[in-house]
């Protein structure tokens, strides 16, 4: 599987905003025009996380203006937790859910994985060091499951799922690099593709967790402010950054 590098986009009551923590949301602009924006720098996914969905229905017709503007994969995470929902969000041009508070019923998992295959599903795991535990969070990090992300992979590891996407809450937009740490352990477990997210700090960051074992690396701050001052522009690494980085030649 190609290396890739996938911007966040962070939806919260249909607008574009940038958390902290997964607190402290910014408001940033519009999603759409953020999407045509990436489809000029030529990014390589997008990963789109509505967290007001999980209060609400999912929004199709936003999704499915989206998913017509967007020239690259476009992966999907809010409220995915029925095999209706699923099928419906394939149906408007999503390629890929990914799965969260729902991922604790692995039978859903299964039947999702058996109905429409494993590069259709990706398991999003939350997690928050508790007594240097990492603990595993669902509800947008504000539900407790009792238990660590390993004790979690043990039983998704048994699923066949397409991907695991791994986010340390603590370090969600604050540039204090990604958990290479965790990585590396979940790497020695598991052989399925590995998107690291939350903390990304700059290209060399991202070089970093590829030597870790990622398989793609997401990020929101980076992609959408100019710099830590956070002034917002829209972004990517260019070709002499992805070369930097190795991803080209």
């Amino acid at each position: 599987m190609l290396k890739r590098v996938i911007p966040i986009l962070l939806l919260k009551n249909d607008e574009l905003v940038k958390s902290i923590q997964f607190k402290k949301h910014k408001y940033i602009g519009d999603i759409i025009n953020a999407v045509k924006i990436y489809n000029e720098l030529e990014v390589d996914e997008i990963i789109i996380m509505d967290i007001s969905a999980s209060n609400s229905n999912i929004n199709y017709n936003l999704l499915h203006q989206i998913a017509t503007e967007c020239f690259m994969p476009l992966s999907y995470a809010g409220n995915v937790n029925s095999l209706e929902k699923i099928e419906q969000l394939i149906k408007i041009g999503i390629e890929k859910v990914c799965i969260n508070t729902a991922s604790q019923n692995y039978s859903f998992i299964d039947n999702a994985v058996k109905k429409f295959g494993t590069s259709t599903i990706s398991i999003c795991i939350d997690y928050k060091y508790i007594n240097n535990k990492p603990i595993v969070f669902f509800n947008n990090g504000i539900l407790n499951s009792g238990y660590t992300v390993f004790e979690h992979i043990q039983e998704i590891n048994k699923l066949n799922v397409g991907e695991i996407s791994l986010q340390n809450i603590t370090n969600d937009g604050m540039y204090n690099g990604y958990d290479l740490q965790l990585l590396e352990n979940v790497r020695k477990k598991v052989n399925n593709p590995i998107i690291i997210a939350a903390g990304c700090r700059d290209k060399n960051n991202i070089k970093d967790a590829f030597t870790a074992g990622a398989n793609a690396c997401a990020a929101g701050s980076l992609f959408v402010y100019y710099t830590k001052s956070k002034g917002i522009l829209i972004n990517y690494l260019d070709k002499d950054e992805m070369a930097e980085i190795e991803l080209i030649k």
